[in-house]
């Protein structure tokens, strides 16, 4: 009958390389009666000092990692950061845009569901972040498990240059990044639901807004403004800090979007005025609906506009040191 030694010996060593068993076998099986007898010598029957030593010893699949020098984790230190830092910029970017473009295939294809277009969306995005999150893990595991280094891969070592910026207050955050994201997202469904059906209704009856003319140009022409929008947004997450180019890029957004609408709105083919047959806005209702909104489009560009090269120029600042440092 096998006694605990060679059980322990036996399953430690079936996930140790053949060529190094025999060394091992001898040293642990040498440390294992070394310690027994020592405990039996202080008084312990040889079958407590045996479960004793083995108890010490641990796990055997953990001792024979130590042996082989192999990390008991599904990604080793040496490509952990590596592993996390790629994990995170693929969910961050093609997340949100596998939200985007599932609604929009699905509102083209089916026209007539845009909530389940919605729904479609969200278990889309869901799906992907799982498959990110398990195919690059298992890539990096297999890497890992052969032994593969960061050197073996061609990165580079550490060194003070990778050191992020100190952050600011007016750096773009996660929160800020999603925000933008799921913004654009319902503001593109808001446009396809109002291809496809109506968002308002009188007395009943749906209500078309936007004329049925702006989707042989100019509405697809907004929802890739937007879809470049969302990737703009997820640049600037990834980039950490907002620069000059940045602000540059974020006007041209700003005025490819602003300028059109508001000269469709001064040519009046944006709405069509025939819902208000059926209100009482008065009159002149088209005329101060159209200046409300041509307004808002105006306030809300140059704001943006401004706030990218504000927030350029304060990420541009040097920080203040601490009195107590200085």
């Amino acid at each position: 009958m096998s006694t605990l030694t060679d059980r322990y010996v036996f399953a430690a060593l079936r996930s140790i390389p053949e060529g190094q068993r025999g060394d091992i076998e001898r040293e642990l099986r040498g440390s294992i009666t070394d310690d027994v007898e020592a405990r039996v010598e202080g008084g312990q029957s040889p079958a407590e000092a045996e479960t004793a030593v083995l108890t010490e010893l641990g796990d055997p699949a953990r001792l024979a990692a130590q042996y082989t020098g192999r990390e008991l984790y599904l990604i080793g230190p040496d490509l952990f950061l590596d592993w996390w830092r790629l994990l995170k910029t693929l969910a961050i970017i093609i997340t949100p845009l596998s939200f985007v473009g599932s609604i929009v295939v699905r509102m083209a294809l089916e026209p007539g569901e845009p909530a389940g277009a919605f729904g479609a969306a969200i278990g889309t995005a869901i799906s992907v972040l799982v498959h990110l999150g398990f195919w690059v893990t298992l890539v990096f595991a297999i890497i890992q498990f052969n032994g593969t280094r960061r050197k073996d891969l061609g990165l580079q070592p550490w060194s003070p240059a990778a050191l992020p910026q100190v952050p600011r207050k007016s750096q773009v955050t996660l929160g800020d990044t999603i925000a933008s994201v799921v913004l654009v997202a319902f503001f593109i469904g808001v446009l396809l639901w109002q291809r496809i059906g109506s968002l308002l209704y009188l007395n009943g009856e749906p209500v078309v807004v936007l004329q049925e003319d702006l989707w042989s140009f100019w509405l697809p022409y907004v929802i890739v403004l937007l879809v470049l929008e969302a990737g703009f947004a997820v640049v600037l997450y990834l980039a950490g800090r907002w620069t000059y180019a940045f602000a540059a890029v974020n006007t041209v957004l700003a005025l490819a979007f602003m300028v059109p609408v508001l000269w469709l709105l001064s040519t009046d083919q944006v709405f069509d005025w025939s819902f208000l047959a059926n209100v009482d806005w008065g009159a002149d209702a088209s005329t101060w609906i159209a200046g409300i909104t041509a307004a808002t489009v105006l306030v809300i560009g140059v704001w943006d506009i401004g706030d990218g090269f504000i927030k350029a120029w304060k990420a541009g600042r040097p920080a203040a040191v601490p009195a107590d440092v200085r």
